[in-house]
């Protein structure tokens, strides 16, 4: 079992920050990064939410905010 060198990094969420998580996460030595609360950040959770769209739109140049919002719904109508 890993014990040693493990950062969690997570929300706010109540089951997180519930004593019985944390009390769990001292005995295991880890440590834990928090997600500050209203950060403009995205939990770790949502990243998963921009691979396709990263992907459509990487390596592509736009001069405007315009060119960006017509190829984002490009790819949405696809």
């Amino acid at each position: 079992m890993l014990i040693e060198g493990i950062l969690l990094l997570h929300d706010n969420a109540r089951s997180h920050t519930a004593a019985q998580t944390t009390a769990l996460l001292e005995f295991f030595g880890w440590g834990v990064l928090d997600h500050l609360p209203y950060s403009p950040d995205l939990a770790t959770s949502d990243f998963h939410l921009f691979h396709q769209p990263k992907h459509h739109l990487g390596g592509n140049h736009y001069n405007d905010d315009e060119d960006v919002k017509t190829a984002v719904t490009s790819w949405l109508l696809e």
